[in-house]
């Protein structure tokens, strides 16, 4: 009669038990994000798939209007992810924060060329109109920068340079008040579409100053003292979701609306652009590359800082 007592009692217990832990809530994950950037489109399908509570979290999105909201939200805690570049994480870690980097694009921007322009190098800009997408410490301002320097020439000084948001940039390209346009690649693709040049990509431009390997620049940024197991679900679940939208086409018609995508021509284009910016894992050679690489852009600053990037940025799978 125990021994019955004893069964009855233990497999209430352990129903019980595992009630409480299939109704216990998972933990949030607050990511925050530009509205209308690609790392939205991203996420907005991870939902959709419930690939977050796959892997043990709930996704929390918080859009917001620029970049730069976006950092503040980082480094005040008001967000466990972003997307930056690994140079600003650099930098960031340099003052005192810990944050991490997890691969999310090796999209990270395009050049695009006014109809009619010819140029041939950076002395050519002599003069000439700029824009700049985001503000002075965009990584498009900085490589660039950096690479007209190793021609002699100071952007700063010598050219006219526009810092905006990147549909007013476009905007301005249209209407002729732009000589050459530092965007973002998709909407660098926007303007290709219509029929302006691209003359190279920012990735172009980084292997012309020395790096050799396809490092992605950037990445989701989070502190490192966000609980491991959270870092590595959230790390799982966008692998999972690049994964299925570089072969699913139906999942790109659900985020067509959020795309903005003005006809079928740049819808296509952004969905090319996005599965061609899908990074693998980091190697140990890419990681070495990039120490390298940040050490040539502190050489290429008007006062170089001497400081050397940390490896630990970089997520390395356990």
């Amino acid at each position: 009669m125990h021994t019955f007592l004893r069964i009855i009692l233990s497999t209430f217990l352990l129903v019980f038990t595992t009630q409480l832990m299939a109704q216990a809530p998972l933990p949030n994950v607050r990511v925050t994000v530009i509205a209308s950037g690609t790392v939205n489109w991203e996420l907005q399908h991870m939902k959709h798939m419930h690939l977050d509570q796959e892997n043990g979290f709930n996704l929390v999105i918080n859009p917001v209007a620029s970049l730069s909201a976006a950092r503040i939200a980082i480094t005040s805690g008001n967000a466990d992810f972003i997307v930056s570049d690994w140079l600003w994480g650099s930098e960031r870690n340099m003052k005192g924060a810990n944050l991490g980097f997890l691969p999310f694009s090796r999209q990270i921007g395009s050049i695009i060329a006014a109809k009619g322009s010819t140029f041939a190098s950076f002395s050519d800009l002599k003069g000439k109109r700029v824009g700049i997408a985001g503000g002075p410490l965009n990584k498009g301002w900085v490589l660039l920068r950096a690479a007209a320097k190793k021609e002699g020439v100071d952007l700063e000084k010598e050219v006219q340079i526009q810092f905006a948001a990147p549909p007013l940039l476009n905007q301005a390209m249209r209407s002729g008040r732009l000589d050459l346009l530092a965007t973002f690649w998709h909407y660098g693709a926007r303007l290709e579409a219509e029929g302006y040049s691209k003359l190279y990509s920012l990735d172009d431009v980084m292997k012309g100053l020395g790096l050799g390997s396809e490092i992605p620049m950037l990445g989701y940024l989070y502190d490192q003292s966000l609980d491991p197991a959270l870092v590595r679900g959230f790390y799982n679940a966008t692998k999972q979701t690049k994964a299925q939208l570089a072969v699913d086409n139906d999942a790109w018609d659900r985020l067509r609306p959020l795309m903005k995508a003005e006809n079928d021509d740049i819808y296509h284009g952004l969905i090319a652009g996005y599965r061609a910016g899908i990074p693998s894992d980091l190697s140990q050679e890419q990681i070495d590359d990039a120490v390298n690489f940040y050490k040539i852009i502190d050489d290429l600053k008007p006062y170089p800082s001497g400081t050397q990037l940390n490896p630990a940025l970089f997520y390395r799978e356990p």
